[in-house]
């Protein structure tokens, strides 16, 4: 796989990568870009993600060189975007804490 291909994927430079994009209707999407089958939160430190469909997390953050896998089988993920189902925002928060411990 060529390296290039590899930054591109995770560096979110393209437009429909951004967090927080202009979307049809004038509505704005939620705090990640996605692309390259990567979840991008928003953030200066490059972080990136895999999200899977029970709600399994495979989340990298290069700054603290920390990669951290989450398994789960949530048997109500994707049946809403509540995030008190989705739970993605606070697993998101969990992860960056981890990440930044000590860093």
């Amino acid at each position: 796989m060529p390296a290039q291909w590899v930054r591109d994927s995770v560096t979110g430079t393209a437009p429909h990568l951004q967090p927080g994009r202009p979307l049809v209707g004038g509505q704005q999407a939620d705090g990640v870009g996605y692309g390259y089958q990567w979840w991008l939160p928003a953030g200066d430190r490059g972080e990136f993600s895999a999200v899977g469909v029970y709600n399994q997390f495979v989340y990298v953050d290069p700054v603290s060189r920390t990669t951290i896998v989450k398994l789960s089988a949530s048997r109500l993920y994707g049946t809403s975007t509540d995030e008190a189902i989705s739970g993605e925002e606070e697993t998101i928060a969990f992860l960056r804490a981890i990440a930044r411990h000590g860093h």
